[in-house]
């Protein structure tokens, strides 16, 4: 178990760059984009078992047994606000402001009833004895963040998106050396957030295309400096 603080770090660190593909446009089938996710989530499934933990625990009294940080806590939300901070720099995006913002709300809206529905019907105690801990919610918001920035900015600035990937790797790992998840919980985790945005991807533009085609209903995103929203409208 010494070496997990190694393979948790590399095993992200690949799947992060085979998402990103160095920003390189791949002819690739239909499912290579689902590679990543399902691998983290069968991962975790497979570790979601006490061998596993009882391993973990040992390992964190070896290594992190007086270790004690809140910077997951703001970590988890670095990729987003890398990608906000760069489009308001003027960064060619994939897609314009309010296209962007459908699409946060829409993938933050999957993984956000996702993870917390999962953790509600599970019930998994946490490492530290607190309660709803299957899967990561932390790891969850930092993986969909980083697959959003890499999809908008990844083909232009791929060193954005490896930031992305790098800092939600190390959210992940900080829950673990905070004693707060174990690690299937911080797998499964990132395995949502990167599938809840690749299905945010797929989803929007039907979406769009649905209700923009019905002149009963009207959503409209809004974008400024300091603030993103959207207003909805139906007219009977």
């Amino acid at each position: 178990m010494s070496s997990l603080k190694y393979l948790l770090l590399i095993c992200f660190f690949f799947l992060g760059v085979e998402q990103v593909s160095f920003g390189q446009e791949k002819k690739s089938s239909k499912l290579k984009p689902w590679i990543a996710p399902l691998s983290l989530t069968l991962g975790g499934l497979a570790l979601y078992n006490q061998s596993a933990h009882d391993k973990q625990v040992t390992w964190h009294q070896e290594n992190y047994a007086t270790f004690q940080s809140s910077a997951d806590d703001f970590l988890q939300y670095s990729p987003t606000l890398i990608q906000i901070g760069a489009r308001l720099l003027g960064a060619n995006a994939l897609h314009k402001g309010k296209e962007q913002l459908g699409l946060f709300l829409l993938g933050t809206g999957i993984y956000v009833i996702s993870t917390q529905g999962l953790k509600r019907i599970i019930h998994e105690v946490r490492p530290n004895g607190a309660e709803h801990s299957f899967p990561s919610g932390h790891t969850a918001t930092a993986f969909f963040g980083a697959t959003v920035l890499a999809k908008e900015l990844g083909k232009e600035y791929p060193w954005l998106a490896i930031t992305g990937y790098t800092l939600a790797a190390g959210t992940g790992y900080l829950r673990l050396a905070n004693h707060e998840h174990w690690l299937s919980d911080v797998l499964v985790g990132a395995g949502i957030g990167i599938a809840s945005a690749e299905l945010a991807y797929c989803i929007y533009p039907k979406l769009k295309e649905h209700f923009s085609s019905s002149q009963a209903f009207q959503w409209e995103p809004r974008v400024a400096p300091n603030y993103y929203a959207a207003s909805f409208s139906y007219h009977f």
